[in-house]
């Protein structure tokens, strides 16, 4: 059972992906008169490369420092291009893969603040808010095993979410609200 939930996020981080390979497409939007939604046809951005986001995603030294372990620079996390952001949104998904651990970071920039629950609705256990993080924070901790956790924070600060998820880190859930805080 322990295994099934080391598999659960990185594949929630893929849905979260799913939802940046659209960038600068345009979400439902519900009709004033019958609250049905209508969706908005858009033409979706290019998906950034590995090496553009790279360049964009905080260096793997400066997230494994936070984190207490070392990270090699991160790669793109590529998703589906079904799910879209809003006009205007932009992101990044950064993934810090190393041989035994996995971080993988999202911020996402000019969407509402609603869009946090697109994200705790995907942890594997329950949420715990949190205090003390952007202006609306969420987290999840699930042991693996000797020792290891499968650690999740998503925040709000004004029109930017940040959630980041770290898979057999020795990171602490205090060092992972700290990274989520300082990338807001």
């Amino acid at each position: 059972m322990t295994r099934s939930y080391s598999r659960w996020i990185p594949l929630t981080a893929l849905t979260f992906a799913a939802t940046l390979a659209a960038c600068g497409g345009s979400g439902t939007s519900p009709t004033a008169s019958s609250g049905a939604a209508t969706a908005t046809p858009t033409v979706a951005a290019p998906t950034p490369t590995a090496a553009a986001a790279a360049a964009q995603c905080p260096s793997g030294s400066s997230v494994g420092s936070a984190l207490g372990t070392t990270l090699p620079d991160a790669t793109n996390v590529v998703g589906g291009s079904t799910a879209q952001l809003p006009s205007g949104a932009t992101g990044i998904v950064c993934d810090y893969h190393a041989t035994t651990e996995n971080v993988i970071i999202t911020v996402l920039e000019n969407v509402p603040a609603s869009y946090i629950s697109k994200y705790s609705v995907n942890f594997p256990v329950a949420y715990k808010p949190v205090s003390g993080v952007g202006d609306q924070a969420r987290s999840f901790v699930v042991s693996l095993g000797g020792g290891k956790d499968n650690e999740g924070v998503v925040a709000t600060k004004g029109t930017t979410v940040v959630a980041a998820v770290a898979t057999a880190t020795p990171a602490t859930l205090s060092q992972l609200e700290a990274l989520v805080s300082s990338l807001l």
